[in-house]
């Protein structure tokens, strides 16, 4: 009996061993999972704290030095300004123009990029439901083709073209080459969105006597609005930014858009560095406004348009 008895203790205590065991691994399981997550989140803070001050530095920079007279940029560009001269604002924006260049960016953008929406998901509606298999695959991948061609490819033609049709210098020429420039990648994106529109809805409001175009207009574009909006970040960027074009296809103040007015202030000889740093906030004050008041739109359009 004593044998037995001593043989339950024993088998007892080596339960309890074991239970004490694994208690003790999942503790250190459990210690090596926060460790891990706790070192995760380091690196990621890290990480993201570095990428916020590569970006947030060079505007930081940007605006201070916009205060700056050349010697003080020239003798230490990192130094804060000594005195904050308004005059640099006041130089930029009259004797640089930057009141009519910024009108006329603001042409290009909002001008572009209305004619742009609207054409690219008329053209959109018509390939995703309205289908002529030989003509609506061929006229798709001309269209596709347009995202092939580079700008550098067709800017000596462009500029012979307008040049000989009268549209050299002008507003409109301009604003067509944006158009024709944006259209591939608007109706690729428009088109995907809308093939996942159902069929029912459309053939519904057929039935009920609608036109293709009332269509369009009342049922398309209210349900395309996430697309949208993300063509309309890429358009209104990209007209804003856009350099390349308009420093050739443009030579007067009147139709001169903001980067070329701010690449104005140099030359090879001399730049007059605080100038122009305030011409460059003068070009940025505008979309980061636009980003301040419509960045809920714009996310949510972006995340949207993404992932439709």
């Amino acid at each position: 009996m004593s044998d037995v008895v001593l043989n339950k203790e024993s088998i007892s205590d080596v339960a309890l061993t074991e239970e004490k065991e694994q208690k003790m691994n999942k503790k250190d399981i459990t210690k090596e999972k926060n460790i891990k997550k706790v070192f995760s989140k380091v690196l990621f803070y890290t990480v993201f704290m570095g990428f916020t001050v590569l970006i947030v530095f060079p505007m930081v920079w940007l605006g201070y030095s916009s205060f700056k007279s050349r010697a003080e940029v020239m003798r230490d560009a990192l130094a804060l300004p000594t005195t904050l001269r308004i005059g640099n604002y006041v130089e930029a924006w009259t004797v640089g123009h930057m009141g009519q260049y910024m009108i006329n960016s603001f042409i290009y953008a909002t001008v572009s990029t209305g004619v742009l929406i609207f054409l690219a998901m008329m053209v959109s509606f018509a390939f995703a439901k309205i289908r002529y298999e030989i003509i609506t695959s061929f006229l798709w991948y001309t269209f596709l083709l347009g995202l092939l061609i580079t700008l550098q490819a067709i800017l000596i033609p462009l500029f012979l073209f307008e040049i000989k049709i009268g549209l050299y210098d002008t507003h409109l020429g301009v604003i067509i080459i944006y158009i024709a420039i944006g259209l591939p990648l608007a109706i690729l994106l428009g088109t995907e969105f809308i093939k996942g529109i159902p069929d029912s809805i459309i053939e519904s409001a057929k039935i009920d006597g609608a036109s293709y175009f009332q269509i369009f207009l009342k049922i398309i574009l209210p349900i395309c609005k996430p697309v949208i909006v993300t063509i309309a970040i890429i358009s209104i960027l990209g007209c804003w930014n856009e350099f390349l074009l308009a420093s050739i296809l443009t030579s007067r103040h009147a139709t001169r858009p903001l980067p070329v007015g701010v690449y104005m202030f140099s030359s090879p000889l001399s730049m007059n560095y605080g100038v122009q740093f305030a011409a460059l906030v003068i070009a940025l004050f505008p979309i980061l406004v636009f980003y301040i008041i419509f960045h809920k739109q714009i996310t949510r359009g972006l995340v949207a348009g993404a992932i439709k």
